[in-house]
């Protein structure tokens, strides 16, 4: 009987496939699918392998990724070509994008805090002491996701996309992988590509969810079960023998996961029906800026597939009926916002962020001003990210900003430590920390405490407070320090001062905008510089010091300590109208004397991946007809202020010096060591001096150097020589450019 039943069926199958090919019916094609292995910045191949795949009419009717997989899977599944993700990798900022900083897009005072205080890392106090959960909180990743994915804000689930699709994370409450079928989108691929360290994970519902590389990182299983009869895996790891490995303590940590992503990697690859491996060597993970390179690579590993791939391939008429459908599911339109809203942020900063961004309301959307006004709010640095999609409420749709508060903070600790050599033999060594309190003592304000130890210790508060709801400020400020005043000459200390100050006083500014702060102020205390070291014939001076003051700051830098592109400039005007007295009344006093003094730095890079960058430094200043004190005259010396001299050589009333450098990066540090390593050099002229320009000594010195940008600052070296016969090598950490 069973037998009986199977010729039947035979037979009738049989019958059935000849009379389709007799009526001109082909049997339905089978349904293929694509899996985009993680890998990071190998990860971009799989557009090279997207456009192969397009050029040769194979159909991809579904796609599951993992990671960078994830997101260009995501990008290409929302209906964009592989020429235009391209286009959009093409005008990435990928130090922005996956760099340890968002400084570019901070606001002024926070800027200030972070070149003032130079580790990469923000400890927070909220529960304890606590780091960061990132080296980088992905608020410039977020936006460049909601960019992609905007238009799908009513998207029900990724069915409905124009390309269905799946990406996979990895939840750590329950350490099972997640497969993301529905919910927003752009936090799908944020949550598919939360690698650790480099990236927060992120939080949907019960899950905390990180990057799916973990436990999944070529998703063939995920991509068959969308029904497709054909799998196509795309691999851009390295799954042989690895034979140089990292044995530090840290690198064999990072070898072990390596090996487990990388034998989950060959079984998965093996499952597959197509297996395309990209091979790129000599190629990082972190290496985004070799992009055009990475993309093309994929390319030609499809192409060595083509005989595996080309019997999926369509005629003209099914694969223009199939982009017809893509391109008709593709959606553009953006809606024209009924209302602006904030989600996550406290009462006074949902009412004080609604100010801002009221004027979104009633008026046709442009994304390059929301993600302006985006990077405005985030540059106040009082959450983690700030992320915007549109939503549909009631019947009506509006604008929703997420605030998502940071974990560990506030408050916040910055920290810095600082060494240099003032001669060849002599050095100063710091350590310092400032506290950050928000909302103390009203809305919007802003509390700071510094304490630094070493060779010039110091206690400083100070408190911010916004003027009403204007863009006017007050704050008070009190400062206890003691810094030392080096007199050198011909490569040695000849006299050194110890000067205490204790005062009081109080700021009134403006803040006209993110990168702009003005000022005015003023001082009173008392102070006293005596002779600890060295000549007598200096005088020591105590009294009662009050100054008024006047500041201005301007700063477009990317980055607080190596900068590719931008300027920083910092102005002060300061009047004394009371000095302390010196011992000897015939020596010089600063009473009555007003100082102006300004320095500024500029950077430009030189290619789009910032590799090389040209900079320019100057700096000037003038006592006027004054003739200050020792301790309050103006002093050179140092990298980037004639830095043949020892730090403090060089002093008189007047200064002015002017330089011009290169920077070259030779490689990238691993994320969890810091950034770059750079070479360098530059040629800078000026002078310190007391009396006419004309009576000025000009020196010209030339100087080399190496910065590593690490996450405790700037480690640097370098020597440098003058035409004047001054020469010096010099070692330090801490900030290099003023």
């Amino acid at each position: 009987m069973f037998r009986l039943i199977v010729v039947v069926v035979t037979i009738s199958c049989c019958a059935a496939a000849a009379f389709a090919q007799q009526a001109g019916v082909q049997p339905a094609r089978p349904r293929v699918a694509l899996a985009l292995g993680g890998g990071m910045a190998r990860g971009l191949s799989h557009v090279g392998v997207l456009r192969w795949l397009e050029e040769h009419h194979v159909p991809v009717d579904a796609i599951a990724g993992t990671s960078i997989g994830g997101v260009i899977g995501g990008a290409y599944a929302a209906g964009m070509s592989p020429d235009e993700i391209e286009k959009t990798i093409a005008a990435i900022d990928w130090d922005a994008m996956f760099g340890a900083s968002g400084f570019r897009f901070d606001h002024v005072r926070r800027k200030r805090d972070l070149r003032e205080y130079t580790s990469r890392l923000e400890f927070g106090l909220k529960h304890g002491i606590a780091g960061p959960p990132a080296l980088n909180m992905g608020e410039q990743v977020g936006l460049f996701l909601s960019r992609i994915t905007a238009p799908y804000y009513q998207l029900r689930n990724f069915d409905e996309l124009p390309t269905p699709f799946r990406c996979v994370a990895v939840d750590l409450h329950t350490a099972r992988p997640v497969v993301m079928r529905d919910g927003s989108l752009a936090r799908a691929l944020r949550a598919t590509m939360a690698m650790p360290l480099t990236f927060p994970p992120v939080a949907i519902g019960d899950q905390l969810l990180v990057d799916g590389g973990v436990l999944n990182n070529l998703p063939v299983d995920v991509a068959r079960s969308m029904g497709a009869a054909k799998v196509i895996a795309v691999n851009v790891a390295d799954l042989g023998r690895k034979d140089a490995l990292d044995r530090t303590l840290l690198g064999l940590v990072a070898e072990s996961m390596d090996s487990m992503i990388r034998a989950d990697g060959a079984r998965s690859l093996a499952a597959a029906d197509i297996a395309i491996t990209v091979s790129l060597p000599g190629v990082t993970p972190n290496d985004w800026d070799r992009a055009d390179e990475i993309i093309r690579a994929g390319y030609d590993a499809a192409e060595a597939m083509r005989d595996r791939l080309l019997p999926l391939a369509l005629g003209d008429d099914e694969w223009r009926a199939t982009r017809e459908k893509r391109r008709d599911a593709t959606v553009t339109r953006l809606p024209r916002p009924s209302f602006v809203r904030i989600d996550g942020a406290g009462a006074s900063d949902t009412e004080r962020m609604h100010r801002r961004l009221v004027f979104l309301q009633d008026v046709d959307v442009d994304i390059n001003t929301i993600e302006r006004s985006v990077n405005e709010l985030g540059g106040m640095d009082r959450f983690e990210t700030v992320t915007w999609g549109f939503e549909n409420s009631g019947g009506r749709e509006g604008l929703v900003f997420h605030a998502l508060q940071k974990a560990n903070g506030p408050p916040f600790v910055f920290l810095g430590a600082t060494l240099e050599n003032t001669t060849s033999n002599e050095f100063r060594f710091g350590i310092g920390a400032r506290y950050l309190a928000f909302d103390v003592l009203g809305s919007g304000s802003e509390l700071r405490v510094d304490g630094a130890l070493g060779s010039e210790p110091g206690l400083r508060a100070s408190w911010y407070r916004p003027i009403v709801r204007t863009l006017f400020f007050i704050e008070p400020v009190a400062h206890a320090s003691t810094t030392r005043v080096s007199i050198i000459e011909n490569d040695r200390i000849t006299a050194e001062y110890g000067r205490r100050r204790i005062f009081g006083g109080v700021d009134i500014g403006f803040n006209p905008g993110r990168v702009n702060e003005i000022r005015l102020g003023a001082r009173a205390g008392v102070s006293d510089a005596d002779v600890r070291l060295g000549d007598g014939d200096f005088p020591e001076i105590e009294g009662t010091e009050v100054t008024l003051q006047g500041m201005w700051t301007y700063d477009t830098q990317d980055d607080p300590l190596l900068p590719s592109r931008g300027t920083h400039l910092v102005s002060t005007l300061t009047h004394f109208l009371r000095a302390p007295e010196a011992a000897d009344a015939l020596v010089r006093s600063s009473e009555g004397v007003t100082k102006f003094e300004g320095a500024a730095t500029w950077f430009h890079p030189l290619r789009r991946d910032r590799s090389r960058r040209i900079f320019a430094f100057a700096g000037a200043g003038s006592s006027f007809d004054g003739r200050p004190s020792v301790v309050d005259q103006f002093s050179l010396g140092g990298p980037a202020r004639l830095t043949a001299f020892g730090i403090g050589e060089a002093r008189g009333d007047h200064y002015g010096y002017l330089g011009v450098g290169y920077l070259h990066r030779a490689f990238r540090l691993p994320d969890f060591l810091g950034r770059s390593v750079f070479t360098g050099a530059w040629i800078e002229s000026g002078s310190a001096f007391n009396d006419r320009v004309a009576n000025a000594d000009i020196a010209v010195h030339a100087s080399a150097t190496i910065i590593a940008d690490t996450l405790i600052g700037p480690i640097f070296a370098g020597a440098s020589a003058g035409i004047d016969g001054h020469s010096r090598f010099y070692v330090g950490i801490g900030r290099i450019f003023r």
